[in-house]
Order: structure tokens, then sequence, then C-alpha cells
């Protein structure tokens, strides 16, 4: 998709290496703190996809690595209503009402590890969410 990929790079995008390559992974978070310095902001889905059935996944390490390693604070975002407009894997869009929650947020610097980061990020997500979705 030759006119997506001209914007993403016009956005400074910044795609997910998966590889597990740890040269690849310092070079993305290289890439984000020049994107950090610059005064830009970063969006990352930190569970790096959707369930099927709506309800939280695991999260991702290295959104919490790039917090910890620039002090760049958290924003959690709730999220619900999508899992029934456009469901994993379908192309179908039905009518629904999208809930968006923005929380707090969260300072790394309050915490000793990107654990502790990484639950406290989860806790305030799961606040803003039905109690089936915690799960």
């Amino acid at each position: 998709m030759p006119l997506f990929g001209y914007c993403l790079r016009l956005a400074e995008y910044i795609p997910v290496d998966r590889s597990g390559n740890a040269a690849g992974a310092q070079q993305k978070v290289a890439e984000a703190k020049r994107l950090l310095d610059k005064g830009l902001h970063i969006t990352t889905f930190v569970e790096g996809t959707r369930s099927r059935d709506g309800r939280m996944l695991p999260f991702k390490k290295g959104p919490f690595y790039l917090a910890m390693e620039t002090g760049a604070p958290c924003i959690p975002v709730s999220i619900y209503g999508t899992e029934t407009m456009l469901a994993k894997g379908s192309f179908g869009i039905k009518p629904g009402t999208a809930h968006i929650i923005f929380h707090a947020p969260v300072n790394p610097s309050d915490y000793a590890t990107r654990e502790e980061l990484s639950q406290a990020v989860r806790t305030a997500i799961a606040s803003g969410l039905p109690e089936w979705m915690r799960t």
C-alpha cells in the first residue's frame, strides 16, 4: 500500500520490531526518544492486538521499557463498545457506541520497575472497563 506507507513515513511512524532482536529494539527506542525530544507524543497499544471477545489481554513489555528509559508519562486510555462495532477478523462495521476514558497520567519515575509501571497502567485501564472485560 504505497500511499499508506508514505503517510506513515510523513507521520514519523515507528513500526514495531517483533523479531525479538535486542539491537532492533534499541534502535526503536532511540527513534522514539528522538520523537519525544522533538515534542511529539507516542501512542502505543499495549496489548499489541485485540482479543476476539473484548477482554483485556496481557500487556507487551516494549511500551514500558520506553517509558522507563525516557521518563515519558503514560496516559492510560480505556476503550470499550468497539468490540461489537468492529469484531476482530471482520471488515464489517456495525453501529454502536464507543466509550473512551482518558485516565490521569502515570509517571514512570514513581515506580521502581517496568513490571510495577505496567501493573499501574493496567489497573487504571481496567478501572474504566466493564467488569467482564477485566479478566
